[in-house]
């Protein structure tokens, strides 16, 4: 048994069993930041942008993280929820926006969500004790939201 498309539920890893909790997902090492994401260099006259080196590198292992916990995946509309270490490894400052893109992106990587484009919601914020892991990230159907 299938979720319909459309109606936003959740599978559990038994499939056809709908989550009735928000799936946790857990990331070990700080995304780069957004800014940092894309390298871009001229070639033949023209500016070209591509992924860079490190954030490819952070998106394969984040995904094999996450895929290795096997939480899961996600059907329809989701709400994504972000918690990141605040002074992970650094005392530098960093803007919370921009771990918002590379964390979906290792989502749709891992297979836990089929497109970030389904995000009904997205919130992120710091955290001052994650006791280990950068980021926490709290995944549920669209239709649900997480008691304060």
């Amino acid at each position: 048994m299938t979720a319909k498309p459309g109606q936003g539920a959740a599978l559990s890893r038994q499939q056809g069993q709908a989550l009735l909790a928000p799936v946790r997902i857990v990331i070990s090492d700080m995304p780069p930041s957004a800014n940092g994401m894309r390298a871009h260099f001229i070639e033949g006259g023209k500016v070209r942008s591509v992924k860079s080196k490190g954030y490819a590198a952070w998106k394969k292992a984040a995904a094999w993280e996450i895929a290795a916990a096997r939480p899961g995946k996600m059907t329809g509309p989701y709400r994504l929820y972000i918690a990141a270490q605040r002074d992970w490894r650094s005392s530098r400052a960093r803007d919370i926006d921009n771990i918002i893109k590379p964390v979906s992106d290792a989502l749709v990587a891992a297979g836990v969500v089929a497109d970030d484009s389904l995000a009904e919601e997205v919130r992120a914020k710091w955290a001052d004790n994650l006791d280990g892991p950068a980021i926490v990230a709290l995944i549920c159907a669209a239709e649900q939201e997480l008691a304060a």
